[in-house]
């Protein structure tokens, strides 16, 4: 066999589906050629080939080397062996394709405008089909939602190259998200797209609770703050809210700039935007009108469209800040009241135990009198009984202050009619370079005690007077109803429920004024911005108010003057009094019985009475004098109200429940409020405040034994 037959027989290897497995036979073709193998750097004639990657040299020894049968059947043994390899190298490389393919996570296919030519194992899985139903033109309608239709091809029109996301329908009807990774690519010569499908509904799901969860979070903050920032790194990107109505920018002023652009402390707004996240802070907003707004800022981490973002809450606080200055005024006004309620309890202790010691030295003063009329003796007990009658008036002062007026007799009063009565007495007493302006309407009755509310309207006059320090000057007197409050009442001193119809005294001079720290003591006992004076005009006058269920309420600045104003319960008109004449006391001497445990009192009792006729027994107790009651009845107890062991609406009332209709006088320096409210109508005839003069003593005991 010759080398033309060689070629032949190479060239059927050439002509093999499958090139690897014809290169396997050239070795057994050679040797049927009578080619044997040598070593490739021995043989001078050879023909050589290459398989997986090994060289084989053959060689003939009747074959010259020059022969050009044996270079042509070279060049096919060339030929075969690179056809061999460029097939086993696209095999590898299917095999790899096919693994990726297989192994993939996500869905591929590959498609001619449309028709799919080519989809892997994962897309068939994840769309519920084999395989090769996936080929064809009609995968797009069957595996695309109607409703996405349209922008699927719109996309395979513009041979878009991108992500986006379409709703995949399964070979069962279930619906899921899908999101499509195309990319333009080519097969040969022919162009194609190669599309990536992953099953996103889990992760669309997510988003969806997450955009809900930011949705929620938003709402949450609407109702939370006034308004609210969204901004990264400091540049605002969204805002929600009221934020026009607080500081004046509308929404495009604002997107786009930084926050500090709008902070009245831009250094410290940075600072801690620059830190971060902080508990809830006070920050100071500015204004399109330059106005600072106190804002209380919190914020927190949150997601926008997928970035990290801050979202901060902004609350004005400007109402608490107001509510806080109404909280610190209110404190402030509860300390004053609790302090000046302090010095009145005080004041009235003292007091009562004052009266006690002034029953007995202005009595047996005036006992003294009566039977010393001459001499210098005579001079001598005047001079005690003007001083016990002036330390009356003192202790007077300081019970009316503490509010303890006692049993006053109250009637309906016209205030203006009073006022315009003071003014003419007053005449004397106020300064001459002083224009005084009555402006006085119609329906001012309260109900009061007429001695009382002299003192507090001559107090209040005299105080205005001495205001303008001597300078022409006016004081202006205003007498009308007050049926409405403004807020400047709400720290006013005296009674805490203020009347809802009342009438309102208001006494204004343009004098010399009060600074702040003045207003505040002004109304406190024994201080006095006067050179001579005991401190206790005003707070008596705060007193008597606080005793007729009224309040008191002063404004002044240095160099304005003062405005002092009186708020009292508005009463009816006062009724007619028929005056009944009161019978002259005969027959035998009257029983007194007393009923006080200061023995000092009694003993001047005794005298005063025993001089002038009476008969006297003495109760040093409350529970005594019941005990004198089980064994005979008087004629008349004195009965003192303030005692140790039981006071004295205690034992009127156990008198009233034994049936006795024996008259009663009560005594005492003041009546606390709840005594007083423990006394039925009409149980007593009469009162006698301490300190009392003898001829007052008899006037009232008097006045209660006719009355029986």
């Amino acid at each position: 066999m010759g080398l033309s037959e060689l070629v032949l027989r190479l060239s059927e290897v050439l002509r093999a589906e499958d090139p690897a497995k014809g290169l396997e036979q050239v070795e057994g073709v050679l040797s049927e050629l009578g080619f044997s193998q040598c070593e490739a750097a021995s043989a001078d004639r050879r023909l050589v080939f290459t398989r997986d990657s090994k060289r084989f040299c053959f060689a003939r020894a009747d074959v010259g080397a020059d022969d050009p049968s044996l270079s042509v059947a070279q060049r096919l043994l060339d030929l075969c062996s690179e056809l061999a390899a460029e097939r086993e190298q696209h095999r590898r490389t299917a095999e790899r394709m096919e693994m990726l393919s297989q192994a993939s996570f996500e869905g591929i296919f590959i498609h001619s405008d449309g028709v799919v030519i080519d989809a892997n194992q994962r897309l068939a899985e994840m769309l519920g089909y084999e395989a090769h139903e996936l080929i064809g033109d009609q995968t797009t309608e069957m595996c695309v939602a109607p409703e996405d239709l349209a922008g699927v091809r719109a996309r395979l029109r513009d041979r878009y190259e991108g992500e986006y996301v379409i709703t995949g329908v399964r070979k069962d009807g279930s619906r899921f998200r899908a999101e499509l990774q195309a990319k333009q690519g080519r097969l040969g010569e022919r162009p194609v797209r190669v599309v990536a499908v992953r099953d996103v509904t889990e992760r669309e799901r997510m988003l969806q609770l997450l955009r809900e969860g930011e949705r929620q979070l938003a709402d949450l903050a609407q109702q939370a703050f006034d308004f609210t920032v969204t901004h990264k790194n400091g540049l605002i990107i969204d805002l929600d809210g009221k934020f026009k109505e607080l500081l004046g920018f509308e929404r495009s002023e604002l997107i786009g700039k930084m926050v500090a652009d709008f902070s009245a402390t831009r250094a410290a707004t940075e600072q801690r935007i620059a830190r971060g996240h902080t508990p809830a802070v006070e920050m100071y907003a500015r204004t399109v009108s330059g106005e600072t707004v106190p804002l209380e800022i919190v914020a927190v981490s949150a997601t926008r469209e997928g970035q990290r973002v801050t979202l901060a809450g902004a609350r004005d606080l400007r109402p608490q800040h107001r509510l806080a200055a109404e909280r610190r005024k209110f404190e402030q006004q509860v300390e004053r009241t609790q302090r000046l309620e302090s010095l009145g309890v005080l004041a009235g202790g003292i007091a009562h135990d004052f009266n006690n010691l002034l029953v007995g030295i202005q009595g047996n003063a005036e006992l003294l009198r009566e039977s010393i009329t001459e001499g210098p003796d005579a001079e001598s007990v005047r001079g005690i009984v003007e001083g016990s009658r002036r330390a009356a008036e003192l202790v007077a002062q300081m019970l009316a202050y503490a509010g303890r007026g006692g049993a006053d007799r109250k009637e309906s009063i016209d205030l203006g009619e009073l006022v315009r009565e003071l003014r003419h007495l007053l005449d004397a007493t106020l300064s001459k370079k002083a224009t005084v302006d009555l402006q006085i309407e119609s329906n001012v009755h309260v109900l009061g005690n007429r001695a009382r509310l002299t003192q507090v309207i001559m107090n209040l006059l005299t105080n205005a007077s001495d205001a303008l320090q001597g300078q022409p000057g006016k004081i202006t007197v205003r007498v009308r109803p007050a049926p409405e409050l403004d807020e400047r009442w709400d720290v006013a001193l005296g009674s805490p429920n203020k009347p809802v119809n009342g009438v309102l005294l208001e006494v204004q001079d343009d004098g010399a004024g009060m600074d702040e720290q003045t207003v505040l003591r002004v109304f406190e006992p024994f201080f006095s911005t006067k050179d001579r004076g005991h401190g206790l005009g005003l707070a008596a006058c705060l007193g008597i108010v606080s005793s007729h269920a009224g309040s008191m309420l002063v404004e002044s600045e240095p160099g304005k003057g003062s405005l002092f104003s009186v708020l009292l319960p508005a009463s009816g008109p006062a009724q007619v009094a028929v005056d009944k004449q009161r019978p002259l006391r005969k027959g035998p001497p009257r029983q007194v019985l007393i009923v006080d445990d200061e023995q000092l009192v009694r003993a001047q009792l005794r005298r005063s009475l025993e001089l002038r006729g009476f008969r006297v027994e003495e109760a040093g107790s409350g529970r005594d004098a019941l005990a004198v009651l089980d064994e005979r009845v008087p004629d008349l107890i004195v009965l003192d109200m303030t005692m140790r062991d039981m006071d004295g609406a205690h034992v009127l009332s156990e008198v009233r429940t034994r049936g006795l209709q024996v008259p009663v006088v009560l005594a005492s320096g003041y009546m606390a409020p709840e005594l007083e409210r423990r006394l039925q109508q009409g149980a007593f005839q009469g009162f006698l405040r301490k300190p009392y003069a003898i001829a007052e003593l008899l006037d009232v005991v008097e006045g209660a034994l006719a009355s029986a």
